[in-house]
């Protein structure tokens, strides 16, 4: 799955804010304030994803929505738009072609549910993903399995399952997991961590369990078994 983002945001502190949540979250972050930073900032990056607000401090967002849907390497890549105005939904989809409108003010996690499940969508259409017999939802913080409730988990359990499944194959190191999980990093991380996993371990239940693992020098990683046809998530 991809992992660049170009963030257009025109408030400083909500910049630096999501630039924070999204490099915890593994991403490479690019920012701009401006509609034109964005379209030269797109143009040199080639980033996989975009998250926008709808007002910058010299335009709309809609020229550089224009501008990455007429561009060969970058008219598929996701758009996701941000307003405090829920008006603006409908401008969002018809003038920027955007995939996603949220409201701002919503949960992080929420944001960023919604960012990578765009990139699996597009890595989904090219070939590139592994089936799943399981979805997360993040408003309920439930784990679904063939679309069915499997398990609730807290919040900090959800966080951390969520960063392991959205970067498998991949390893999750002990420090990008404390950045992702916890709000206030405990002093003990390592502790934490181990304590953290245990529960999750347990409420997934044995069969599940095993399939995060941990390689010392590595971290943490969330391993998908090979599945048959009929249990591959819809």
């Amino acid at each position: 799955m991809g992992n660049t983002i170009l963030i257009a945001e025109d408030d400083k502190l909500a910049r630096k804010t999501l630039t924070q949540y999204f490099e915890a979250a593994g991403f490479k972050v690019y920012s701009a304030d401006t509609c034109k930073d964005t379209v030269r900032l797109a143009c040199l990056h080639l980033p996989d994803c975009f998250l926008f607000d709808y007002h910058l401090a010299d335009d709309t967002i809609v020229p550089a929505c224009l501008f990455i849907r007429s561009h060969d390497q970058l008219r598929n890549a996701p758009i996701v738009i941000l307003s405090g105005d829920p008006k603006q939904a409908a401008h969002s989809y018809n003038a920027c072609q955007a995939d996603v409108f949220l409201e701002k003010g919503g949960y992080y996690p929420e944001i960023l549910a919604a960012v990578k499940r765009q990139l699996r969508r597009v890595e989904q259409q090219n070939g590139n993903v592994k089936p799943s017999d399981i979805t997360l939802d993040g408003r309920t913080m439930r784990i679904l399995k063939n679309g069915l409730p499997m398990v609730c988990l807290s919040p900090e359990q959800f966080r951390l399952f969520s960063v392991l499944f959205e970067r498998k194959p991949d390893f999750v190191t002990e420090d990008e997991i404390g950045a992702y999980v916890f709000q206030d990093l405990p002093r003990e991380k390592r502790e934490a961590i181990a304590s953290l996993i245990y529960r999750l371990r347990q409420n997934l239940g044995p069969q599940h369990a095993r399939r995060i693992k941990c390689k010392k020098g590595l971290g943490w990683v969330y391993v998908q078994p090979r599945l048959r046809a009929k249990d591959r998530a819809v």
